[in-house]
């Protein structure tokens, strides 16, 4: 199973490669191997998931090594999604691609047989739903980087500049991604919280439970709905907005990623 690990990295980064050659060559033949690669990448992950849970009887997300790279996969699936809805977003894939190359070959070091996470079925939809929204967090994150370099450039009129010269999105496609994206981190981060809180209840009784993880969790969540509210109410100040995105996934990853569930 490392095996397919391996492959699946290897494919991604010359994935990479085919959309930096599109990127500054502007060859489409750039953007069709890099896609076709990013495919092949894509498709060797969801043949090494899908064995590993009929083999198994459940993911991989266990580990560490378990969730980034899930993780990286979840990535790919948001960025084929947005790539079908919005086809001028295919070169993102000089983005992303680099970014799951990172998240695969970090997890390869951690690598270690996993183990089931628990036989609750609500601990399991906690995992995935709150891999999910961070999933859409590195999306909606990413973009909001993009927007903010771009207006900026734009405004100074620097036409020649990397991000304006080089990707052809416009800003209303990026704000457009981040707002969706935004929607979809505040939906997963709702039932993230709600199966925490069911699975609490069955196993421990307590539909709340007040440790560090519950609580950066739910914090995180009002943040993301505050934000969404912003969006809707002052859209005109889509700058401000793509600030307070880059601060919330700052919280997400101290949330994520620093923050340990306690054991019970």
């Amino acid at each position: 199973m490392r095996l397919l690990i391996i492959v699946s990295l290897f494919a991604y980064f010359l994935a990479t490669l085919g959309f930096w050659y599109y990127v500054y060559t502007k060859k489409e033949s750039g953007r069709k191997i890099g896609f076709s690669l990013f495919g092949l990448g894509f498709l060797i992950q969801a043949v090494y998931l899908l064995g590993y849970l009929v083999t198994n009887k459940y993911l991989p997300i266990s580990s560490v090594s378990d969730l980034l790279y899930f993780l990286s996969f979840l990535i790919g699936s948001i960025f084929y999604g947005f790539s079908m809805y919005k086809k001028n977003v295919k070169e993102f894939g000089a983005i992303y691609s680099p970014i799951i190359v990172f998240l695969i070959a970090l997890s390869l070091p951690f690598y270690q047989p996993s183990e089931q996470p628990h036989s609750n079925i609500w601990f399991y939809a906690h995992i995935i739903f709150s891999i999910l929204a961070f999933a859409f967090i590195v999306v909606s994150a990413s973009v909001a980087v993009i927007y903010i370099l771009t207006e900026r450039n734009l405004k100074k009129k620097k036409l020649k500049s990397f991000l304006v010269s080089k990707f052809s999105s416009s800003l209303n496609t990026l704000q457009d991604i981040e707002y969706r994206s935004n929607i979809m981190i505040f939906i997963f981060l709702s039932l993230a919280l709600i199966s925490s809180s069911i699975w609490s209840s069955v196993y421990l009784g307590k539909h709340w439970l007040w440790d560090e993880k519950q609580i950066m969790l739910s914090v995180l969540w009002i943040f993301y709905g505050f934000l969404l509210q912003v969006m809707i109410l002052k859209h005109e100040q889509k700058k401000k907005v793509s600030y307070l995105t880059i601060l919330g996934s700052i919280l997400a990853v101290i949330a994520f990623w620093f923050v340990e569930h306690p054991t019970y």
